[in-house]
């Protein structure tokens, strides 16, 4: 009889046991969340003392800025701006900047790396400082806070907002209206 109780007891024992570990298991899963936030935080501001020169650079379809120490870039309307391995975007070069994950930047960002842009824009630029006033290539002044500004050198037309776009035909200024 003693012998019967204790298997018992141990079979009770054991049930219990497993039901304890199942409900330890089953809360500790309930309450178990991964909570990951990273904050990019804002660039240093964009200083310069005069509205960058924007140059057309035709194999990546878009504006760089030149004579600033910034990577800043024209395209669809916006200006986009890397950092520290960064990309932000803004209507104006002066900010305020907004950070941008790379699968959503413009076509044009997100085929070249960084380097080779930088290679386009300074062959771009070289080309620019020798031929002076008489630049053929297409280029603005860029909008501390406004998006696009009217376009000179090369074509009479302003086709800032059409940079990057498929089959966009020049009809687009870059200011949300049509040419003008």
């Amino acid at each position: 009889m003693r012998r019967r109780f204790v298997r018992i007891a141990t079979n009770g024992f054991g049930l219990m046991l497993g039901v304890v570990l199942l409900h330890a298991v089953l809360a500790t899963s309930a309450f178990a969340e991964v909570n990951i936030n990273v904050n990019i935080g804002a660039p240093p501001p964009v200083v310069v003392e005069a509205r960058p020169t924007m140059l057309y650079l035709a194999e990546p379809g878009m504006f760089v800025a030149v004579g600033v120490p910034y990577d800043i870039y024209f395209i669809s309307g916006r200006y986009y701006y890397f950092h520290k391995d960064n990309w932000f975007f803004a209507a104006g070069y002066g900010g305020p900047w907004v950070h941008v994950v790379r699968t959503s930047l413009p076509p044009g960002l997100q085929k070249y790396k960084v380097v080779q842009l930088r290679d386009f824009r300074e062959r771009e630029h070289r080309v620019y400082k020798t031929q002076g006033p008489k630049f053929k290539g297409q280029k603005f002044s860029a909008e501390p806070g406004h998006g696009a500004a009217k376009s000179s050198g090369g074509s009479k037309e302003n086709h800032q907002g059409d940079q990057g776009n498929s089959g966009g035909g020049g009809k687009s200024n870059g200011r949300g209206r049509g040419r003008g």
